[in-house]
């Protein structure tokens, strides 16, 4: 016999949502996060944690103009269970626990022996700090991350090879967006490739000539601008490098191949993060690089501690506030507002297939003008961005290229963003460690931030004369 009640749910969740006002009061949910998220930004705390108490207080107020609060109120717990939000914090936590593991391996610290011993120094090291950042991060898939470790370890290390701090932020800025950009496990390759119902391996390889294309014209800057630092005492100089370059996390590059290649021949992204993984934990206690105690164990508390679980937890704020964003937005598709939007964007703009594309470039852009975190952004405006693509037979590898590239390029460099942010409390911190650091101004970092300000106009250029264009 049936449950009553159960089956009362499953008959609300299947009507559509009707709100007093019109489909247009549908917004609500998401307008309220919008709003509460720039007062974040504004306040300098653009916070994940914040961002989810947001989206809460929007679905909430939502509510109160729907025409029926239990219809609202099942709909929320269906739009929860979105196969799109569950594939990306699946990828999330799989891909934290493997970034997890290669991060705490000592990698950045390889890359400033590799320096030394290459004796790079001014513009050069630069270069190479743009060109090793970027390697990270397409290893480990965050460009948080990268920035974090580069800033704490690299950032001192340049000014002593005669680096100009500004252009060695900007090299570590790029380097990030880089890898955020083109990684297989990143973020917001995942999102791009999930939102637009697509497969990761293709969206990589058909990224790349985008990706080369900015990477390429970015180093040829930090050659021609990278260099022009003072020098420091010998012997402090001497001692930084020491205590800073150490090879033993060399090994790890291995995993981290491996991930890339097998992610971008087409196989799986949870394959891929398996087999990295896998690899991870047989190459790290293979070479001395770390033993398996510290990927896992039991802290004295009792609690589970190590790198794969503080590396897959860091990611579960983001992965919450995905559930929450697209039950925002799946309200909304079901109110009909969704459709209404749809054919206005018709008629005004996305008239043609480059409408589209302009259109889908000028939602994304906005998105994360309004939020600090470009991941966001894209969960925001993906099934938008989707719906477009499928009304103009727009291929899915271009849509979800608009998205990604966009995401990485102007966001970095927007002064309220979770990155310059989380730097500017390093160099602060470092000042006090380091007589020689300083604390580079947003004004004078953020013109050397070349990625970033080469990608957008590019795929500007892109959209206007359809190179990389293909039909769906």
């Amino acid at each position: 016999m049936s449950n009553p009640v159960e089956t009362e749910a499953a008959k609300i969740t299947t009507e559509r949502l009707e709100f007093r006002g019109g489909a247009g009061v549908s917004v609500i949910p998401l307008a309220v996060f919008i709003v509460a998220t720039m007062g974040l930004v504004i306040s300098g705390a653009p916070d994940v944690n914040g961002m989810i108490i947001a989206a809460m207080v929007g679905i909430s107020a939502g509510m109160f103009f729907s025409r029926d609060f239990a219809a609202y109120s099942e709909k929320v717990f269906s739009l929860m269970a979105n196969r799109i939000a569950t594939v990306a914090v699946v990828a999330w936590l799989w891909a934290g626990a493997f970034s997890g593991i290669l991060a705490d391996s000592g990698l950045v610290e390889a890359i400033v022996w590799i320096g030394t011993k290459l004796h790079l120094s001014g513009a050069f090291f630069t270069v190479a700090v743009f060109i090793s950042a970027a390697f990270f991060a397409v290893s480990v898939g965050t460009g948080m991350g990268t920035i974090v470790g580069f800033t704490a370890v690299i950032y001192p290390a340049g000014i002593v090879l005669g680096s100009n701090p500004a252009a060695l932020l900007g090299a570590i800025f790029s380097g990030a967006a880089f890898g955020d950009n083109l990684a297989p496990i990143s973020d917001t390759t995942i999102v791009s490739a999930a939102t637009q119902e697509t497969d990761i391996g293709g969206v990589v390889r058909s990224r790349l000539k985008y990706v080369l294309i900015a990477g390429g014209i970015s180093a040829v800057l930090f050659l021609i601008f990278g260099g022009g630092g003072s020098a420091i005492d010998p012997a402090e100089a001497e001692k930084l490098m020491t205590e800073t370059a150490d090879p033993t996390g060399l090994p790890m590059l291995i995993p981290a191949a491996i991930v890339f290649f097998v992610a971008v021949s087409g196989r799986h992204f949870l394959a891929a993060l398996t087999a990295g993984a896998i690899s991870a934990l047989i190459v790290g206690p293979l070479f001395g690089v770390f033993p398996l105690s510290r990927v896992l164990y039991i802290a004295a508390d009792g609690s589970v501690a190590g790198s794969a679980v503080s590396g897959a937890t860091a990611l579960l704020p983001i992965s919450i506030l995905t559930l929450l964003l697209v039950t925002a937005i799946g309200i909304m598709s079901d109110a009909g507002f969704m459709d209404k939007l749809m054919a206005w964007l018709d008629r005004n703009i996305a008239r043609s297939v480059r409408g589209a594309e302009a259109a889908i470039v000028a939602l994304i852009s906005f998105a994360n003008i309004c939020v600090s975190v470009n991941t966001v952004a894209m969960i925001t405006t993906g099934p938008l961005a989707n719906e477009l693509r499928k009304r103009h037979k727009i291929h899915p590898y271009r849509s979800a290229n608009l998205l990604d590239t966009i995401s990485c390029s102007f966001p970095y460099i927007l002064p309220y963003s979770a990155t310059i942010v989380a730097a500017n409390a390093i160099q602060k911190e470092l000042v006090e460690r380091y007589s020689f650091a300083v604390v580079v101004p947003w004004t004078q970092e953020a013109p050397y931030i070349f990625y970033g300000i080469v990608l957008f106009p590019l795929m500007i250029a892109a959209v206007a004369t359809g190179f990389g264009r293909k039909k769906g």
